[in-house]
């Protein structure tokens, strides 16, 4: 790393490499299975809460980091990146060594393992609270460490859609109660699958620079028409999923509320229907990012709906909307600073 760079822009480059925005994002889901909870009338421990968010960012920052460091070599030569594509791009300008990516990361995990054993011991938050927080850190370590690798060989996006979605969801959830539950993993599988198709839609652009450093992931092996083809597929199948799940125990409001997502879907599906669209570096971005409005919406979504459901609960503390508010808004806040962040890196 130059010394040179000015210690503002080492800051900046930092916030930007830890990815704050997607973390914080990757909190939205757990919440969510916190506030299910709440609509059923348990009530939240917010020092369980608290303490498994924070453990829950530090999964979310290791996992950032450690895929910077592994996907270095297609950071370098990838040429057609978008904002949402290629990585934080830090690396591959030389504005953070390499080595210290890694031993940032490698510092997370023991702080997850207090957390967690904290959570297990003192609060007594349930047998699966180990287990559950090992194979989140599995997951996200060895998404793009070696030697298994789960980005490369094909199976990163089903690890993201598990790990984002249920897991996510039902760790907030059995946290505070102590027990799995149906209604939390139904409604983690929209959540679980608009993550998906973020993922998805952002490897279009990367895929000469991914095959030729030997990452078999799903746009690699299908092409771009197929990756196209899948995304229409999936995006179509988890807004009729969200139809489907109100007859099984999800607030009947999420469909109505659903209906704000239609513009976005049709003006995706079009979009990537137009001739010549897929090797369009703009229109690529275009879809990117509506399709990660689209996730955000789809998580809103069933907060608002299982915090209207909540509202009925005489055990309902309306206390805890407050919290629950303002944890949101945080959210967003990092989204917004990672966003500068990550624009004026990009622009140098």
């Amino acid at each position: 790393m130059n010394q040179n760079i000015p210690l503002t822009k080492q800051a900046l480059s930092w916030v930007t490499l830890l990815r704050i925005g997607p973390t914080a994002r990757g909190v939205l889901p757990f919440l969510l299975g916190a506030i299910i909870a709440w609509s059923q009338g348990y009530p939240l421990s917010w020092a369980v809460l608290l303490l498994s968010t924070v453990a829950i960012f530090c999964i979310m920052l290791m996992t950032f980091l450690i895929n910077e460091y592994y996907d270095y070599e297609a950071d370098v030569i990838n040429k057609d990146f978008h904002s949402l594509s290629g990585g934080s791009r830090v690396l591959p300008l030389g504005l953070v060594p390499r080595r210290q990516v890694i031993v940032a990361a490698y510092a997370l995990i023991p702080i997850v393992a207090i957390i967690g054993l904290v959570l297990y011991f003192y609060y007594e938050t349930g047998p699966l609270t180990i287990p559950f927080g090992v194979l989140a850190l599995f997951i996200g370590y060895f998404y793009t460490a070696k030697p298994i690798q789960l980005s490369y060989r094909g199976l990163g996006e089903i690890a993201i859609w598990l790990s984002c979605g249920w897991l996510a969801t039902i760790i907030g959830y059995y946290l505070q109660t102590g027990h799995l539950d149906m209604v939390a993993t139904l409604a983690s599988i929209p959540g679980a699958t608009s993550v998906f198709l973020v993922i998805l839609i952002n490897e279009i652009p990367d895929i000469a620079s991914d095959s030729v450093v030997g990452k078999r992931n799903l746009a690699v092996r299908l092409g771009r028409e197929k990756t196209a083809l899948l995304y229409i597929a999936l995006l179509l199948l988890c807004y009729a999923f969200m139809i489907a799940i109100i007859f099984f125990g999800i607030p009947k409001l999420t469909a109505l509320l659903s209906l704000i997502l239609l513009p976005l879907i049709i003006w995706n599906i079009l979009s990537l229907r137009k001739k010549g669209s897929l090797d369009d570096a703009k229109a690529l971005e275009g879809i990117s990012l509506r399709t990660m409005l689209l996730d955000h919406l789809v998580t809103f979504i069933y907060i608002a709906a299982f915090i209207v459901a909540g509202l009925g609960s005489v055990e309902a503390r309306y206390s805890d909307l407050v919290i629950i508010g303002i944890l949101c808004f945080f959210i967003l806040a990092l989204e917004g600073l990672s966003v500068v962040c990550s624009n004026i890196i990009r622009r140098g």
